[in-house]
């Protein structure tokens, strides 16, 4: 059930020193280490049309679009857009005094709704946060800034002043701290800023702290919310908004289609446990996590590698990590905005890792559903490929030509597939030279 590593090497000294050329030195002993397995123990999904674990399995299983088009926040241009509804906060935080959540902004809302979700998901109660031995690990690509888009943009035209209100609410991170407060938390609290990577990031290092027994549960999330007018100015003018304004499940077009982001919002959350832990409360495991692996590019801060050298040996590392090897792998789940510098890089750590099988091991996107959910987008990816391997299901990439997919990949286009599975890969890409991968096998395997 879990791993040991350490040891003892001898080291000689034959310097010739004042202190004796023939004094045999030994290094200290190093403890023996005891690496805790690490499970996945529940799921809180807040995007759109989607509040439950059963409607999130429901829309990937059956690739059904949450996406509508509106005008965009900026200029008014019809897009497609994944916008969280009717967001009611007080719905999900039953035993929660209202008082507590009720002045946070509607991105800390998400997530606070999220992580309960999550916790009651995996058959935890409001109490069982507030506890040295739990953590909140959240990624988010731009946290606060549609709340500090619209503070600005009032205050430059009534010169009203900043409050102390502004100041708590609107520290970047401070979604963990005020989560924290208002449940009770006192493990560690993290936030990490890391592009659209942000989720699997937050995820990768709950599992490090459980695995190294630090703490017993961990709640690893991927939230954002800023549809707002800057961010799709910048996305626009960069020619990286997708046109499509009347289909809005056609705006993202991932590996067979080159098209361009539409962007979503929300909040997705993981209850991560030892798997201790969670068998001494008598929690089913949804999956397992064996491994991950982040890394920069080192080479330009918004191109993509069309090689897919770094995600690739990033992959090869997490293999070597869970002593697995790429022909155990049975999916993976991608990055897939539909950008076309990123696709080809995809397709090409594909080959890299899995060779010939590359036709047999499907490269997904859940983009077309959701829409780009930024940092929320890799925590999303998590959370499916630990339900596909509970349900031995292969979800679909939606809305493909399959006449214009590259000959020799598989994208499990527009049908989902039951079949046995045994491990997955989510792959996450983002501005600022982001890679990250997250491996992920069978609960019970």
């Amino acid at each position: 059930m879990s791993r040991r590593h350490g040891g003892i090497d001898p080291i000689e000294d034959h310097s010739g020193s004042g202190f004796g050329s023939q004094t045999k030195l030994r290094a200290a002993p190093r403890s023996v280490q005891v690496l805790h397995e690490v499970v996945v123990t529940g799921i809180g999904a807040v995007l759109p049309n989607c509040d439950t674990r059963e409607a999130f399995w429901r829309q990937l299983s059956e690739g059904a679009s949450q996406m509508t088009i509106e005008p965009d926040p900026a200029d008014g241009i019809p897009c497609a857009i994944g916008r969280v509804r009717e967001f009611d906060c007080a719905r999900y935080m039953d035993g929660v005094p209202p008082r507590l959540y009720q002045s946070c902004l509607r991105e800390q809302q998400l997530y606070l709704a999220s992580i309960v979700q999550a916790a009651r998901d995996a058959g935890l109660e409001i109490s069982d946060f507030a506890s040295p031995r739990t953590g909140l690990f959240d990624g988010t690509s731009r946290g606060n800034f549609a709340h500090w888009y619209e503070l600005i943009h009032h205050r430059i035209h009534d010169s009203a002043r900043f409050t102390p209100r502004d100041l708590n609410l609107g520290m970047p991170g401070q979604a963990v701290g005020l989560a924290a407060a208002i449940l009770g938390v006192q493990g560690p609290t993290f936030t990490f800023n890391n592009s659209c990577a942000s989720g699997v990031v937050a995820i990768g290092n709950a599992f490090r702290e459980l695995q190294t027994g630090r703490i017993d549960v961990a709640f690893g999330t991927g939230h954002d919310a800023a549809l707002v007018g800057p961010l799709y100015q910048m996305y626009r003018d960069a020619g990286l908004v997708s046109n499509e304004a009347e289909r809005p499940e056609l705006a993202i077009k991932p590996y067979a289609g080159s098209s361009a982001n539409a962007f979503g919002e929300g909040a997705v959350t993981l209850v991560l446990e030892t798997r201790e832990h969670a068998e001494r409360r008598g929690a089913r495991p949804l999956a397992q996590i064996v491994s991950f692996r982040h890394g920069n590019g080192g080479e330009h801060p918004t191109d993509v590698d069309f090689t897919g050298a770094r995600p690739a040996d990033l992959i090869q590392k997490n293999l070597e990590e869970a002593q697995l090897s790429a022909s155990d792998v049975d999916f993976v789940l991608g990055h897939g905005n539909g950008v076309q510098a990123s696709d080809i890089s995809e397709l090409n750590y594909m080959k890299r890792v899995f060779g010939r099988r590359t036709r047999e091991v499907p490269l997904i996107s859940t983009k077309p559903i959701y829409g780009h959910t930024l940092g929320a987008s890799s925590a999303l990816n998590a959370a499916t490929a630990a339900l596909m391997l509970q349900n031995d299901f292969v979800v679909p990439t939606v809305q493909l030509d399959e006449s214009r997919i590259v000959h020799g990949f598989n994208h499990q286009a527009n049908r989902g597939e039951s079949r046995k599975l045994r491990s997955g890969l989510v792959v996450a890409y983002g501005i600022g030279g982001q890679n990250a991968t997250l491996l992920l096998k069978k609960a019970d395997a």
